[in-house]
């Protein structure tokens, strides 16, 4: 079982290039298996297929100035053991991380905190597998 296709796209917010504008530069769609295709908006529009998403976000990210704006959310539907497909070293599923959990620092109108940053304790990245891993994780210990 493989997670679903996701659609996203490209929110340029500086046009570091001069190319492409500024907005809603492209429309991209995430595969199951780390590829991504991504369809140019704009006089030139074109289409490239990039083999790793993470090399597609390397590219185009410039540094921050586009984000990726994610249109589909992640399925829950994971393979527990499915390697990271956004990167390179491919770092495991998210069972073969550590993990720590601290309240964050936001509070209510009480002086409550309302939120629990969970992150993987060695500084690795994480990906919509982790998200949906600790999804699944949470809902089987309260079930």
């Amino acid at each position: 079982m493989s997670y679903l296709p996701r659609r996203f796209y490209l929110q340029r917010h500086t046009d570091v290039t001069g190319v492409s504008g500024t907005g809603r530069v492209a429309d991209g769609v995430l595969w199951p298996d780390g590829s991504a295709d991504v369809r140019w908006r704009g006089e030139r529009p074109s289409a490239v297929h990039w083999d790793r998403f993470a090399d597609a976000e390397a590219v185009h990210g410039h540094g921050g100035a586009t984000q990726i704006v994610w249109l589909d959310n992640v399925s829950t539907e994971i393979e527990a053991d499915l390697p990271c497909l956004h990167c390179i070293d491919g770092h495991g599923s998210p069972s073969r991380c550590a993990w720590g959990v601290r309240v964050g620092d936001e509070r209510d109108s009480d002086g409550q905190p309302v939120y629990l940053i969970v992150q993987p304790t060695a500084g690795q990245h994480v990906a919509p597998e982790d998200a949906a891993w600790l999804h699944r994780l949470i809902q089987t210990d309260l079930a």
